[in-house]
């Protein structure tokens, strides 16, 4: 037999002997939608095919590639800046609010509640188309008399109420308060709770005049869902031009910053008044509008 033909017989059984093993062999199935699920436990069935892992579009570290997605509509155009300006410690007198109120600017005043010509300004203010808050006398930490109707934290919860409602009864159009003086009441915690417990019963807000910075005026605030502002700049800490131009340009840094500023000045300040006018156009031209405080108080809920 030729060394061709005996090639041919050991090959022919060599794929036999395989073909018997291929079938000797037991053949393992896996049941539909088996997810290989961990020894001991139960495998379920998927009825989707398992959706395999998205990769990232761009490799970590390198920028973002532009979204193709679908244009949304237009975007909300960015608030601008706003200011307001508070005069303060209205009702001494008439000759300097009068100067005041002739400014054509949304200046807010306001107003101590117990003084000879408080309601006669309340009256002015109210004609004049302008905002009035109660500037309520506080107690202080040197011992200073805030004046009447001044609220103390030796007062008994009741008492600071009736205080409340006598100040706010002689001013229905007061759209908030500010404390007068009252470093000491303010950084009480308890004071402030039943201060700021009737403004929110009459949706009013709180201007935090902050003579102290251990106020307890926002967190207060925070606490019962109170409008809250905060005093940003005082305009006229000394009598000048040159003190209260750098101040109001505090204030325009400060709005442009932050969104908003409150600037509190004082009606006695005839020097104000006319800085007043000739500086409140150069709010305009930095891009700061003026509003009346309500404008900024509206929405907050504790801080601004």
């Amino acid at each position: 037999m030729s060394k061709i033909r005996w090639a041919l017989i050991l090959l022919g059984s060599i794929a036999a002997l395989l073909a018997l093993m291929l079938l000797l062999i037991p053949r393992r199935s896996s049941p539909p939608g088996d997810l290989g699920a961990p020894r001991g436990q139960e495998s379920r069935e998927y009825p989707y095919p398992v959706p395999e892992k998205e990769p990232l579009p761009f490799a970590p570290g390198q920028p973002a590639p532009v979204s193709r997605a679908l244009p949304r509509g237009p975007q909300p155009a960015a608030r601008p800046a706003r200011a307001a300006i508070v005069i303060d410690d209205v009702g001494y007198s008439l000759a300097g609010l009068k100067e005041f109120l002739a400014l054509p600017y949304p200046l807010a005043f306001s107003v101590l509640p117990g003084l000879p010509h408080s309601l006669e300004a309340g009256r002015l203010i109210a004609a004049a188309g302008k905002e009035l808050l109660v500037h309520l006398p506080m107690e202080p930490s040197g011992g200073t008399d805030p004046g009447p109707g001044a609220i103390l934290t030796s007062q008994s919860d009741r008492e600071i109420q009736q205080l409340l409602e006598e100040s706010f009864g002689r001013f229905p159009q007061a759209v908030g308060m500010n404390n007068h003086m009252g470093s000491r009441a303010t950084a009480d915690e308890r004071v402030m709770g039943v201060v700021l417990g009737f403004l929110q019963a009459r949706g009013l807000f709180f201007l935090d005049s902050r003579t102290t910075p251990a106020t307890r005026g926002p967190q207060v605030a925070e606490r019962l869902g109170v409008s809250l502002l905060e005093r940003d700049v005082f305009l006229d800490n000394e009598n000048s031009a040159a003190y209260i131009e750098q101040a109001l340009k505090r204030g325009i840094r400060t709005a442009q910053a932050r969104g908003s500023a409150v600037l509190i000045g004082h009606v006695q300040n005839l020097e104000l008044a006319g800085e007043l006018e000739r500086l409140v156009p150069e709010l305009a031209r930095a891009g700061v509008s003026l509003v009346p405080p309500s404008a900024l108080a509206a929405g907050t809920r504790g801080r601004p």
